[in-house]
């Protein structure tokens, strides 16, 4: 009786003190989340697996409350930037003769975004502690060991990431992390902050990068009046599909991927509009750069019944210039691109476009029948 009440004790003392760890992260997301602003500035580093080099860049990351911005600039919440440059590699160990790896790639990590720090937490551990020294004062830190579960919905434990954060718990302040590296398995990047501030006016950094933003355009009309590139791609399920052959019928083409959260809302839109011109002459398409079988756990997930064109070396994002998902083209019956949107924030200008566009063909059809 004696040791399973002690057991228990131990239990609860552990479960109790991963709770206060979460509950740690949680201050510290809130502590920047409420700040009116908040800044931090660092060095990120990481060995070259199987070689002598090391590679750093320097990470910027700025957030403001909406009326910290300009009116123009202005969200329901706030806004964080990051920006990385200034990649550099050198010999990690001096004296070492290894020649610089060639063809080396990594992908910089938009570190120091504290103020998502508690999403997608699941746990988090006390590993150790530490003092930071930034800018001449010294932290007290402890070594935090959080286990976060960025897995999709339709793909459970699928995306398990642990990061470490050095955090002081006396000021809710990070001066340290580290994530594993996305492109290298094994290997992770460590950032140091090297400054921080709080509640200080944006930088003509933030102000110029969110204005920029704010006028990037939301459909591309330089694609106007180009013909759709004959392309041959294979279907999740069916056989192959050749886009030249969709000549004579209006097509919608839809690209998405599995890890573009609004891609479901628009897919869904798109099949929508299958099932509401079903009668019509209009043929809708969906494209993604997916696995087969992350395509169709996606689309099978989702509901999704819509013609899946598998485009794994890109081939057809490429020729299209998808820069990013999701994407709908309108292609006419004469196989001319009618519209082109990024972003798909006004599914209404779709609808209309897609309307005029299936009447105008409806009367010719009708016009060439007499």
């Amino acid at each position: 009786m004696v040791r399973s009440l002690v057991l228990f004790l131990v239990c609860a003392a552990s479960s109790l003190a991963a709770q206060s760890r979460v509950d740690l992260l949680k201050q510290v997301a809130d502590h920047y989340n409420n700040s009116d602003s908040f800044s931090v500035k660092g060095t990120a580093s990481a060995l070259m697996p199987g070689s002598s080099w090391r590679v750093t860049y320097d990470f910027d990351t700025e957030g403001a409350q909406p009326a910290f911005l300009p009116l123009d600039l202005r969200k329901p919440s706030i806004q964080v930037l990051s920006q990385m440059g200034n990649m550099k590699q050198a010999l990690a160990v001096p004296g070492t003769t290894d020649p610089l790896p060639q063809k080396f790639t990594v992908q910089l990590l938009p570190l120091g975004q504290y103020n998502a720090i508690a999403m997608k937490l699941t746990d988090a551990q006390k590993i150790g502690a530490e003092s930071v020294t930034v800018d001449g004062r010294s932290y007290s830190c402890e070594i935090i060991d959080a286990t976060y579960d960025y897995s999709p919905a339709f793909k459970p434990n699928s995306a398990i990431e642990h990061k470490r954060f050095w955090i002081d718990p006396a000021t809710l302040i990070v001066l340290r992390e580290t994530r594993s590296m996305p492109d290298h398995p094994g290997s992770e990047w460590t950032g140091t902050v090297t400054s921080f501030s709080f509640n200080l006016p944006p930088s003509e950094t933030i102000l110029k990068a969110l204005a920029r933003f704010a006028t990037l355009p939301k459909d591309r009309p330089e694609w106007v009046g180009r013909s759709l590139p004959d392309l041959a791609l294979a279907q999740l399920s069916g056989p192959q599909i050749k886009l030249a052959t969709l000549k004579g019928k209006p097509v919608l083409l839809d690209f998405w991927g599995s890890y573009c959260a609004p891609c479901n809302r628009t897919t869904l839109h798109a099949q929508e509009l299958q099932q509401r011109y079903k009668s019509s002459a209009l043929i809708v398409l969906t494209f993604t750069q997916d696995t087969a079988a992350d395509a169709r756990a996606w689309t099978g997930y989702n509901h999704v019944t819509l013609p899946v064109l598998l485009d794994p070396d890109g081939t057809a994002f490429k020729a299209l210039d998808i820069q990013g998902v999701p994407v709908a083209i309108l292609v006419g019956a004469d196989g001319k691109i009618v519209h082109y949107w990024v972003g798909l924030d006004d599914l209404a200008s779709m609808d209309s476009s897609i309307a005029e566009i299936l009447s105008a063909h409806a009367a010719a059809t009708s016009k060439s029948r007499e």
